[in-house]
């Protein structure tokens, strides 16, 4: 405590009122400095930062440069930066760095975490360092690895499940061993480093496991430390408060009472709003949404000094098979799978340009500073380019090019079981089994997750969306013995609460015909990983008789530029370009019904390349290629009309 004090002093007189405390702080440089906590001078139940002794006020804004293009980072960081903020707060997904063989990768593209660092650091910019193991953050399955789920009865998030605790020992000794040099007091950006996310949100609090991730990261020099969390009792409650090591980031925080409560918990300790909502997420199905202007937060915020982060300030994209999911209570614990887009209403939006919001923050902020700093000029906006339409062509079947898994059985199972028995995460998988002769009859099932197509001898007899409410299928009469194929299309795993744990692809459970448990499956996992569809092998003949198929075009980009590809004319796939999957689309349903609301994907000019560019689709409702076309706006037309779908202006 009189550590605390006396640095106290030394800051003291240049914080008297809130204002006071906005005065020019250091920038990130080669010097170590010091961060640290301290008493609030006129409230002792608060607390304030300080940074090498002088009271230090957050202004934070979270990208993840996972869902960023790597040729994209520097513009986004000085966007902040122009906006007005001082620190980037992000994310790391422990799945995506984890590699099939076990291995991590953080060197390729916008895994480099060490390079988007460093950028922070040239940039002027501090860090909030949030590496979970667990991130939320609508990323499939909040940033766990799938095969988490391999066992029935496996537990996340906690101590009492070993296979879990060695699993992400081994993820977060890898990654501290990468950012260790980027730590504040090593000379680089890192002030802070958040202990796992959110959770007061988890229906089973741990605080044995919390306290175990904070000795990992002390032990290792990652101080000080922070958690994230709502702003209310409950969420507070049961953790491992009150600790003067960590401190309360509020989930938003954006008045005094949630300052209370925080303080009730945590008193002497500083609080700051770590997560505050410019929108929100959207799902496949939705319809109009508009952002949350954050301008009243904003200024209250400078006006006072509090600690701030805008949660997303740049959202990005989700690109692949990285969005999440939801199983929504307000919905009836619908399953809600997240767009590829990951726009959030953020005042940067998904192409990386400022909006109306923008503008406005970045004046309040300014506004507020009151000279003490100049903002830098916003950044040119990146180019975008019109590509007129195109149609691909027939490639191959959705049955051709069966990816090699290392199966020891052949693929042949007893049980129908769900992907992460097999290492699959997403993707698709035809399940097929044989049964007997008979009268028309009823088919059902525990869960068949996500979306599936029903086949009888190659017709197809039903569709299942997990979004709807599950309903049996009809299976016509059979004069003899017949196959039974479905198709499943694993989506995002549920990223958020109670369900994640139950939360696994494929068939789960039973498919019975007429009460009776279907026995002798045969499995066909199809991963649809980038390099497998650009490497696929091309189909002698089509079969029209089926709906799906991939496609492949060209197209022609004489100065590239980021574009946003229409798929409004499709149905429901994934789409490639140059070997980078660009993410999800679904359009309309199988019976041309509209889904939405995203119907365009953001293409960045970094994936493509002068002269001819190669397109892969594949679709999995539409038995004929339609035409695509690339659009300088994700909501506008080239004729500048805006789009509408489902009253989204999307």
């Amino acid at each position: 405590m009189k550590k605390q004090i006396s640095l106290l002093a030394v800051g003291l007189s240049a914080f008297c009122a809130g204002t006071a405390a906005l005065a020019a702080a250091p920038e990130p440089s080669a010097s170590p400095v010091k961060f640290e906590f301290a008493a609030h001078p006129q409230n002792p139940n608060d607390g304030i930062f300080l940074l090498n002794g002088k009271p230090f006020q957050i202004r934070g804004g979270e990208i993840h440069p996972q869902r960023i293009p790597r040729e994209y980072w520097d513009h986004r960081i000085k966007m902040c930066k122009a906006m007005g903020l001082n620190t980037i707060a992000f994310y790391t997904m422990w799945n995506d760095f984890e590699q099939p063989d076990g291995s991590f990768d953080f060197k390729t593209g916008n895994r480099d975490i060490a390079a988007f660092l460093k950028l922070c650091r040239d940039n002027g910019m501090w860090v909030l360092f949030r590496p979970g193991p667990y991130v939320c953050g609508e990323w499939d399955f909040g940033g766990l690895p799938a095969y988490l789920l391999k066992e029935k009865d496996a537990k996340i998030r906690t101590v009492a499940d070993k296979n879990f605790m060695k699993a992400q020992t081994r993820y977060l000794e890898a990654i501290a061993e990468v950012v260790k040099p980027f730590r504040a007091q090593n000379g680089g950006p890192i002030i802070m480093t958040q202990i796992e996310n959110e959770h007061g949100s988890w229906p089973r609090k741990d605080p044995e496991y919390l306290r175990w991730l904070k000795d990992f990261w002390k032990k290792r020099g990652f101080t000080p430390l922070y958690m994230s969390d709502g702003a209310g009792d409950h969420f507070l409650r049961g953790m491992i408060y009150p600790d003067k090591d960590v401190c309360i980031g509020l989930d938003p925080g954006q008045n005094d009472g949630a300052w209370k409560v925080a303080n009730k918990y945590n008193p002497g300790v500083p609080v700051f709003s770590s997560e505050t909502y410019p929108g929100w997420l959207r799902r496949w199905g939705e319809g109009n949404w508009t952002p949350t202007n954050l301008s009243g937060s904003i200024k209250w915020y400078m006006e006072t000094g509090r600690s701030f982060s805008v949660f997303p300030v740049h959202g990005g994209t989700n690109f692949a098979f990285t969005a999440g999911a939801n199983d929504d209570p307000r919905t009836g614990g619908d399953y809600h799978t997240d767009l590829t887009s990951y726009d959030y209403g953020s005042p940067i939006n998904e192409q990386g340009n400022p909006t109306a919001e923008y503008h406005q923050y970045r004046e309040i902020i300014q506004n507020g500073l009151k000279g003490k700093e100049k903002l830098p000029p916003i950044p040119k906006p990146i180019p975008s380019i019109e590509i007129k339409d195109f149609t691909p062509t027939f490639f191959a079947n959705l049955r051709d090019n069966r990816e090699t898994f290392p199966f020891r059985n052949g693929g042949k199972f007893k049980d129908a079981p769900y992907f992460e028995v097999f290492d699959q995460n997403q993707g698709l998988a035809f399940y097929r089994t044989r049964i007997p002769a008979g009268a028309a009859g009823t088919l059902d099932f525990d869960a068949i997750n996500d979306y599936a197509h029903f086949y009888l001898d190659g017709k197809l007899i039903a569709t299942a969306d997990r979004r709807m409410k599950k309903a049996p299928v009809a299976v016509p009469a059979r004069d003899k013995a017949a196959t039974l194929e479905i198709m499943v299309e694993g989506m995002g795993h549920i990223n958020y609460g109670r369900k994640m744990e139950s939360d696994r692809k494929g068939i789960v459970g039973e498919v019975r015909l007429d009460g009776k448990a279907l026995k002798n499956w045969i499995v066909i996992p199809k991963t649809l990983s980038a390099s497998f569809v650009v490497n696929a092998k091309k189909s002698e003949k089509q079969d029209k008789s089926l709906p799906g198929g991939h496609f492949r075009g060209t197209f022609n980009v004489s100065n590239p530029g980021d574009t946003f590809l229409d798929m409004s004319k499709w149905g429901k796939g994934v789409v490639y370009v140059n070997g980078h999957n660009l993410g999800r689309y679904w359009s309309q349903t199988l019976d041309g019904k509209p889904v939405g609301p995203q119907l365009r994907l953001y293409c960045p000019a970094p994936f493509l390349k002068r002269g001819k560019n190669v397109i892969d689709v594949v679709e999995l409702e539409l038995s004929e290629p339609r035409p695509i076309r690339g659009c300088k706006e994700r909501n506008y037309d080239m004729n500048g009309v805006k789009t509408k779908n489902l009253n989204n202006q999307w």
